[in-house]
């Protein structure tokens, strides 16, 4: 009489066969970062234009570009007269909306919106690698005490998203 016990299923041997086909035939993925800027290596990034009546918004903005470039290290920032190509970027737009109510019609809660247009060119020929029209972020706000102050946050949320925005940009290789 045969021992079921000593008969082993094919499963024991199926499940190891695919998983190592599925193993050897997986597909290759990298996560290392490929420039759209081929061979550029030096970048400016001069003042951002600020067409809004929003004062201080172009430093801000700019000094945070800057500063996620540097973090990220991909490309050296220098002058106009050594760069290979630039990051020029316009303000065209500081907008509000509110997003939550109280009771009756008083805003509880406020998205600020900025809007930019940008583009990363090269110096020499004014080539562009890429640009964005009317490239948008936000950060959101409660209106607690009606001032300036509940609004800072918000606005440096939405500089902060819109400088990684453009480092994403630069630096992407799709």
């Amino acid at each position: 009489m045969m021992n079921l016990n000593s008969r082993r299923s094919p499963a024991v041997f199926l499940i190891p066969l695919i998983a190592a086909c599925m193993m050897v035939t997986a597909c290759y993925y990298s996560t290392s970062q490929g420039s759209r800027a081929g061979d550029i290596r030096n970048i400016v990034i001069p003042l951002f234009d600020n067409t809004t009546v929003e004062t201080g918004i172009q430093e801000s903005l700019t000094d945070e570009v800057i500063e996620r470039f540097l973090t990220n290290g991909e490309f050296r920032i220098v002058d106009l007269r050594q760069a290979d190509a630039a990051i020029i970027g316009v303000i065209t737009a500081v907008q509000q909306e509110s997003v939550a109510f109280s009771a009756g019609t008083l805003a509880r809660e406020v998205r600020l919106w900025i809007v930019v247009d940008v583009r990363f060119e090269t110096v020499d020929k004014k080539e562009v690698i890429w640009e964005e029209r009317q490239l948008r972020t936000f950060g959101d706000y409660a209106v607690d005490t009606g001032t300036d102050s509940d609004r800072e946050p918000a606005l440096e949320t939405a500089i902060e998203k819109m400088a990684d925005e453009i480092l994403n940009q630069s630096i992407s290789g799709w």
